[in-house]
């Protein structure tokens, strides 16, 4: 079951999944439930930040610094993209 995210939840990229970086957009695999996904834009960035843990709260600070967005809408968004990707099994919480 997916935890709930905070600022302060470290997320990591799975390791029942792979991917591969084609231009400026990321194609990835759920390897357990066979599932594709295509992300582009901020949801490739915000994968490519995945190659180590990160926290919510970082993950939204380099949002920020990258994109022409408003603090409190990136934030929602940030949050609501990372839960999408646990839900499907993509990235995992960091005890």
């Amino acid at each position: 079951m997916a935890s709930a995210l905070n600022p302060s939840t470290v997320v990591k990229r799975s390791d029942n999944q792979v991917f591969c970086v084609l231009d400026d957009e990321v194609a990835l695999l759920n390897l357990d439930r066979a599932h594709y996904f295509g992300l582009n834009d901020t949801g490739a960035h915000i994968w490519q930040c995945l190659e180590t843990p990160r926290s919510v709260a970082d993950l939204c600070q380099d949002v920020l610094a990258h994109f022409d967005v408003a603090a409190d809408v990136c934030h929602q968004d940030v949050l609501d993209f990372l839960a999408s990707m646990q839900e499907a099994g993509l990235i995992e919480t960091v005890d």
